[in-house]
């Protein structure tokens, strides 16, 4: 007895749909921890079925809101990974992009918590200096500012200049948040290898480009 022609369809777009997600939900498995929250996967076009029986996809798009990256949280991150192989041990890709958007409420937030027990306030950022402005204490009484640069391959962030109630605060007190800053940032935090290439301050927070070369999907 023939299988109708649509039995058929019905069946392969079953399989199809099926293909998709595990596909996906493996690159996410491996790449949510790196990030610490929940990644969208976009593999592109093209059936998913023949993706995992030739365990190769030419480019993989992942997607995070709320990321963590480098010590910094709140991070909204589209990562881009070329020349995907699904191979044992662990799948990996021959190069891999990035661009991470960090909203200056998130860049205070990061001061916040890195034991200063500063009362940052309001965060707002000069793009024409290159640097983000706190403000402290209700009312705005002090105002810390921060300037983010890459050096060693990683993003510093680096108090320059602190007021409060109108007076210019420098020495001890600004080398304390500067050692505090320093420790919160590890070369290491960076996931799936990348490290950052280019950094703008923008209207609206810091804007990071990142790139590396071969990489292994580890779970850690």
């Amino acid at each position: 007895m023939a299988v109708p022609v649509t039995a058929l369809l019905a069946l392969t777009a079953g399989a199809e749909t099926v293909a998709g997600h595990v596909l996906e939900s493996r690159i996410a498995d491996r790449t949510a921890k790196a990030f610490g929250t929940r990644v969208e996967v976009d593999t592109g076009s093209g059936p998913a079925l023949l993706k995992i029986l030739d365990r190769h996809l030419d480019h993989v798009t992942l997607s995070a809101d709320n990321a963590r990256l480098g010590g910094l949280s709140g991070a909204s991150a589209r990562i881009t990974l070329d020349d995907v192989h699904l191979g044992k041990p662990a799948p990996g890709a021959a190069e891999v992009s990035a661009d991470i958007t960090v909203p200056a409420d998130a860049l205070a937030a990061t001061v916040r918590d890195s034991g200063q027990n500063l009362p940052v306030g309001t965060a707002r950022t000069d793009p024409a200096t290159g640097t983000i402005q706190l403000g402290l204490g209700t009312g705005g009484t002090g105002q810390l500012t921060l300037k983010p640069a890459i050096v060693d391959g990683r993003v510093t962030i680096t108090a320059t200049a602190l007021q409060f109630l109108g007076r210019t605060v420098t020495g001890p007190q600004l080398d304390r948040i500067n050692e505090r800053l320093t420790t919160k940032k590890k070369p290491t935090d960076y996931p799936l290898g990348l490290k950052p290439t280019a950094l703008t301050v923008t209207p609206t927070g810091l804007a990071l480009h990142l790139a590396a070369g071969p990489t292994t999907l580890d779970r850690s």
